[in-house]
């Protein structure tokens, strides 16, 4: 069981394993987390008129990924949880963010390289396009899925954008290169001055971790290091050969959120480095 050999405090404890006289089925019991999930927390339909504020939603963000960090960079083998979304994301009493279900983990063998599975599993709108379309995954899947939930926390918008063909992914790439402005994509209930530096930083490396092509994404632990600097994004190296798509670039550069030249790089599903 993969759960049973990770701790972290960004990933939900299980508590212990009942099985039946028979051995035939098991029962999970997991620490209670009081504040439900991410998900519940950002639908703009649900009958309690709390909203999640910004501080509260960032707090959310980098507690989840110290949990994806810990996972794809200090367990030995990696684990790949192959289904972050929002409802896999839990809330305790603090808002402290915890990773749960991980039914669909997956161990790699070695860091960074990729494996192929057989079936493709996982929620429409967080699943990454290498992974629908060759069914190889390394840990830029979670990556890509975690970009997702970024643009969920800043839009306020659903993973599936309302619409069962287009995900929020695929919109926010096209409402980038069409050239509108980020201010305008934030979600209008939580706008404030005092923020609209950092939720614009926090967006746009939504956008960077949901880049079609693999290799383009950061691994997570470039994704906590952008996001604890996110006020005043950092000056990394060049993480890839082309500069339109470095950290820098994207956290300096893209104010208005056009890139040039990705259309064709990005119909790439193969490439994993």
């Amino acid at each position: 069981m993969t759960l049973s050999r990770i701790q972290h405090l960004n990933i939900v404890k299980l508590m212990c394993c009942i099985s039946s006289e028979d051995s035939m089925s098991r029962l999970l019991v997991y620490e209670y987390m009081e504040n439900g999930s991410l998900y519940q927390w950002l639908d703009k339909h649900r009958a309690s008129a709390i909203i999640l504020d910004w501080p509260k939603r960032f707090q959310i963000a980098i507690g989840a990924a110290q949990g994806l960090c810990y996972m794809h960079h200090d367990c030995f083998p990696p684990i790949i949880h192959r289904d972050v979304k929002s409802s896999n994301i839990l809330l305790d009493s603090e808002f402290n963010a915890k990773i749960a279900d991980f039914g669909l983990a997956k161990m790699l063998i070695k860091q960074g390289e990729p494996t192929t599975i057989s079936v493709v599993a996982g929620s429409f709108g967080y699943i990454a396009p290498e992974y629908a379309h060759t069914r190889r995954i390394n840990e830029k899947i979670d990556v890509y899925s975690f970009g997702v939930i970024l643009l969920e926390l800043t839009t306020g918008r659903k993973a599936s954008h309302g619409d069962e063909n287009r995900s929020l992914a695929e919109w926010a790439q096209d409402y980038i290169q069409g050239g509108n402005s980020i201010l305008d994509a934030l979600d209008e209930d939580i706008k404030e001055g005092c923020h609209l530096n950092q939720m614009c930083n926090v967006f746009k490396l939504g956008i960077y971790c949901t880049r079609t092509l693999p290799s383009i994404r950061p691994c997570m632990r470039t994704v906590l290091q952008m996001l604890l600097q996110s006020d005043h994004p950092p000056n990394y190296q060049h993480m890839n050969a082309e500069k339109e798509y470095d950290a820098p670039h994207l956290l300096h550069q893209l104010k208005d959120g056009s890139t040039s030249g990705s259309n064709n790089v990005d119909s790439l599903y193969m490439d994993f480095n």
